[in-house]
């Protein structure tokens, strides 16, 4: 037997797999005819070839059905190419195979954010980006050409690892073959630029980054208009963030005049571009439908002009788009002519009236004055500041009245969740304004406003807290009821003490063990990018509405109130240590024989003496073995010369920045 196996194996490496099983023809007695003995041979031959060939089709059919490795897939599809060498499969399994041959966009995503915490930057952006260009080659050898869903489907791979050259080498590619691409596609291209703008780059390659994804961008929007696709609310949106990031002004007022309807020289008219389209349906042609103004672009567009340093457009921009102006009646007309005064002779004309226009607003929250009070104070605009916050808490004022009068009124489920409340970022950016410039008065006023903000807020946590108990005592009321018997009371929750026995060990199938994709968390600006949904073709999105959480607010008041007093805490040392620096500025200069600046003096500059300057300073004398608190010099010989201990701790803060101040 072992020799027999041996023969086979020497007679397989000279013959082929198909000559090894083929048997020789019988010569028998009888007459046998060519055609016969041809015939024979030629039906055994290609049986064991055929045997390889649907081995090699099941192999493809069942990793292509169960959904297996991508690996496994593409080994298949390989093998049975080779093996049939010329001979055609069809489209249909191409296109199967293309959707299969790579991992889903989920797992993409995943691993290529781990790769990029491990710092493990591939040379190429999608690591199956050669089995897709064969794929597709492969159909193009068929004299066939890719649909747009297949080559959406690539775009979608790309746009998940960020791989922006190659979306817009795909999208060029089926321009180029006369398929039109659809919202979807623009949708995925925008995507994919903008991932790119949240993953690293080098210093050195950061600006050829943003010119590259100017020209992208503005490649895109120009073929969104030639082929009339109007903008819907994702593509939009995706567009302002990549120009929020590359700062491109141009770009964005562009964008704003066709996206929403907003000229930012003139906020409050319509753009000229609306103007020029005619009025009557019979021409044809139909002006383009602005996209609903939200509040998450209103945030957009005030975050992209403080980035640009533009404040003086993202304040008019603020005021206009928060507090539209009146609509007059479409009955009423604007100019009246007196006919008996008119001397024209050629009487007045008639022009047709401009369509009509609804100035865009929307609504501010929490996040719209953060931005703004925070490139204001970047800015070094004290005045904005103090006057945008005192709107903030008058805001928030009249959103905490509105909230307890719809929790008195309405059921708890009806009652809207309130959009506006004061934080620790509110005020952070005030103070730092007032650190940097070394403000005192704008200072001791954001101390003062402090105490009213900390002081509505406990107000109002007593108040939901107070609400939340009594409702759980209502809810609980049989059990404080002495007079009814327990036994028709159902039974309380019980709440387990914690046992001091450690927990046994789980299995692997619990549900304690996670999963990578469950344990992986996106880097900052990498999640946003893919909240929304490219394949929505619709106009506008509908608004979530929020109802009203009590146990939510609760938290979210606890933790305000926290991070305020801590920053009172700041505020107030800060506060003393700059007033202390303050004072020692100007004593050395009082006793160096120069001027300061008075604010009860008007304009001008004067000297002033020691004791006048310890008035004013409620600077206190003390007997002390330490003669220096500083050191100084005499103004005529210049020697050292004895100075009183300078008691700061027992001197007023307070007067110091009203009454002194430095130039």
């Amino acid at each position: 037997m072992t020799a027999t196996m041996s023969g086979l194996l020497r007679l397989s490496a000279l013959r082929p797999l198909h000559r090894i099983f083929q048997t020789p023809p019988r010569h028998s007695s009888g007459a046998t005819t060519p055609s016969d003995s041809t015939t024979t041979t030629a039906i055994s031959v290609p049986a064991p070839v055929d045997r390889i060939r649907q081995r090699n089709f099941s192999l493809l059919y069942e990793s292509l059905e169960i959904d297996g490795n991508p690996s496994r897939v593409w080994a298949n599809y390989t093998n049975l190419l080779t093996f049939l060498g010329y001979e055609q499969l069809p489209l249909e399994i191409h296109q199967q195979v293309l959707r299969k041959c790579t991992p889903s966009s989920r797992l993409l995503r995943a691993s290529a954010t781990r790769r990029l915490f491990l710092g493990n930057v591939p040379r190429t952006p999608h690591l199956y980006e050669g089995r897709l260009q064969t794929v597709v080659r492969n159909i193009r050898a068929l004299g066939v050409q890719p649909t747009l869903d297949d080559y959406n489907f690539i775009l979608e791979q790309f746009a998940v690892v960020g791989h922006h050259f190659g979306v817009m080498q795909v999208y060029k590619e089926l321009t180029s073959f006369g398929i039109t691409p659809r919202t979807k596609t623009f949708g995925l291209c925008l995507q994919a630029i903008a991932h790119r703008l949240t993953l690293p780059v080098a210093l050195r390659d950061k600006d050829r980054r943003i010119l590259v994804t100017r020209r992208m961008v503005s490649e895109l929007v120009s073929a969104m208009k030639s082929l009339n696709i109007p903008f819907t609310s994702v593509n939009l949106d995706l567009t302002m963030r990549i120009l929020k990031e590359t700062t491109d002004m141009q770009g964005f007022e562009m964008l704003m005049k066709w996206g929403y309807g907003i000229d930012l020289a003139n906020p409050d008219c319509p753009p000229l571009e609306y103007l020029a389209y005619p009025t009557d349906a019979s021409s044809g042609v139909k002006a383009p439908i602005p996209q609903p103004f939200s509040t998450a672009a209103l945030n957009m567009t005030i975050d992209t002009l403080g980035r640009l340093g533009n404040i003086s457009r993202m304040v008019q921009a603020f005021e206009v788009l928060t507090a539209p102006l009146p609509q007059h009646s479409p009955n009423a007309t604007s100019t009246s002519y007196n006919d008996e005064e008119d001397e024209d002779d050629f009487g007045v004309s008639v022009e047709p009236p401009p369509p009509p226009f609804t100035p865009p607003s929307a609504r501010p929250n929490t996040t719209t004055y953060n931005l703004l009070l925070r490139h204001v104070s970047r800015a070094g605009h004290a005045v904005f500041a103090r006057h945008y916050l005192v709107q903030a808490m008058r805001l928030e004022k009249e959103v905490f009245l509105t909230l307890r009068r719809d929790f008195g009124r309405l059921p708890l489920q009806d009652v809207p969740a309130p959009h506006f409340s004061i934080n620790r970022g509110t005020l952070l950016s005030v103070f730092g304004q007032s650190n940097r410039d070394k403000n005192l008065g704008l200072m001791r006023w954001l101390s003062l406003k402090l105490n009213q903000i900390l002081k509505r807020k406990r107000n109002a946590l007593n108040y939901y807290s107070d609400h939340r108990a009594a409702r759980q005592r209502k809810r609980l009321w049989p059990y404080n009821d002495p007079s009814r018997s327990t036994d028709t009371l159902p039974m309380l929750p019980v709440t387990p003490r914690k046992s001091a026995i450690p927990p046994t060990p789980l299995s692997r199938g619990s549900s304690r063990f996670t999963t990578i994709m469950q344990r992986w968390r996106a880097p900052q600006g990498v999640g946003e990018v893919f909240d929304v949904d490219v394949e929505d073709e619709s106009s506008q999105l509908p608004t979530p509405v929020k109802n009203f959480n009590l146990d939510l607010h609760i938290r979210v008041l606890t933790r305000d109130i926290a991070e305020i007093e801590a920053l009172q805490d700041h505020v107030r040392m800060v506060f003393a240590r700059t007033t202390r620096r303050v004072k020692e500025r100007l004593g050395r200069r009082v006793w160096r024989g120069k001027d300061i600046y008075l604010l009860t003096d008007g304009d001008r500059r004067r000297r002033i003496s020691m004791g006048e300057w310890e008035n004013i300073a409620r600077v206190r004398k003390e007997k002390t073995h330490r003669p220096y608190i500083f050191p100084w010099s005499d103004p005529v010989n210049r020697q050292r010369a004895p100075a009183p201990h300078l008691n700061l701790d027992k001197a007023e803060p307070e007067n110091v920045g009203k009454w002194v101040q430095a130039r």
